[in-house]
């Protein structure tokens, strides 16, 4: 018996690794279709809110969801639009902040003259912890100098401006075949039960398949409308702080908080520390880039434990440590695309597992309240 269990744990972990390395090879075919399966999740909970259009409440689900990808499509083309029209105005300027910020670093750390170089005895350092103390204080306020000024003069910010440019173009690509998956997968969403009916042939096994996933679906598409809803406001508040405090480019820097909220616990400190950076090298002081961090910071710690937990309930069950170790392994696998489905997969790997009566342990392990 002990000999069984040693083995199926070895072959689990075995294909468990395997799934892992075809999920990084085959990136570039199985993320695009990944992302369209929870696209049309979100759209599904999106159709809900456009029943409440007078005259579409009776409508078919089907032209719903159609008309919610419209407005998918119609906003992803906007935000485009502005991620690419703040960039091309971003970049002849890239040289000033440059400056900029190499005064900053001057105004920290002055250059040290040797004229100013006082040698000293080391039995006289020996004898003042003072004298040493001072010694080595300046010895790594000269060596953070040279390390700051050798870093501003070498990195070339306009190239990696151009870059990411080049990265949003293909960013496009990708966002173009989605939409094309979900459109085909919307187009044959109507005789998908009887797929599955003919699929399984028992009527038991057949109806907890579909249980499983209308659960999976309206957990998954709950969540994420709900969450895409939350960054909106948060990017709303983020960018009317970032226009008062005179901070340039705020929608493009707004946008770019909104998105990476999605990302658990990292993504809205990572989302600030862009803004905040961006007014250091803008205004060349500390001030507005420290005002600006805290009324953001302040913005989202309101948003993240009062907005978020009533707006998303109990619409995902996962418990923090599952959500540490899901966003580690994702965003390995696939970056940042990885950690946004970090939570997404999770629910759904949880989901499955709750549905069959051997693997319902390992569900409720993964749960925040063992109830699944």
């Amino acid at each position: 018996m002990l000999q069984v269990r040693v083995s199926t744990i070895f072959f689990s972990v075995g294909i468990t690794i395997m799934i892992g390395w075809l999920f990084y090879v085959g990136k570039d075919i199985i993320l695009p279709i990944v992302t369209a399966i929870i696209l049309l999740q979100i759209l599904y909970a999106a159709s809900a809110a456009v029943a409440r259009i007078p005259g579409l409440g009776r409508s078919p689900m089907w032209l719903r969801a159609t008309l919610a990808l419209f407005g998918v499509i119609l906003l992803l083309f906007v935000m485009t639009r502005m991620l690419v029209a703040s960039l091309q105005t971003l970049v002849p300027s890239l040289p000033t902040y440059q400056t900029n910020l190499e005064n900053l670093f001057a105004e920290w750390f002055p250059a040290q003259t040797e004229t100013a170089a006082v040698k000293t005895d080391m039995g006289d350092m020996m004898a003042s912890p003072s004298l040493m103390i001072d010694r080595g204080s300046e010895a790594v306020v000269k060596a953070v100098s040279e390390f700051t000024t050798k870093l501003l003069t070498e990195i070339d910010i306009a190239a990696i401006a151009q870059s990411v440019l080049s990265s949003l173009t293909s960013f496009g690509g990708f966002v173009f075949i989605t939409i094309l998956y979900a459109s085909f997968m919307l187009s044959e969403i109507t005789g998908f039960p009887a797929k599955v009916r003919r699929a399984f042939g028992s009527a038991s096994e057949s109806k907890d398949t579909l249980n499983m996933i209308a659960r999976i679906n309206h957990d998954i598409g709950s969540y994420l409308a709900t969450k895409t809803l939350i960054n909106i406001i948060l990017g709303v508040i983020c960018w009317v702080i970032m226009v008062v405090l005179g901070i340039e480019y705020a929608a493009l820097w707004a946008i770019i908080i909104g998105l990476l909220n999605y990302i658990p616990y990292i993504g809205s400190i990572v989302g600030v520390a862009f803004p905040a950076l961006f007014a250091v090298a803008q205004f060349g002081t500390l001030t507005v880039p420290l005002i600006a961090t805290g009324l953001m910071t302040g913005a989202q710690v309101i948003i993240g434990n009062v907005v978020e937990p009533r707006m998303l309930s109990k619409s995902v069950n996962l418990s923090p440590m599952v959500v540490l170790v899901a966003l580690s392994v994702w965003s390995t696998l696939w970056g940042i695309p990885g950690a946004i489905l970090a939570v997404p997969f999770t629910t759904i790997l949880m989901i499955i597992l709750a549905g069959r009566k051997g693997t319902k342990p390992i569900a409720a392990l993964l749960s925040s309240d063992g109830k699944v």
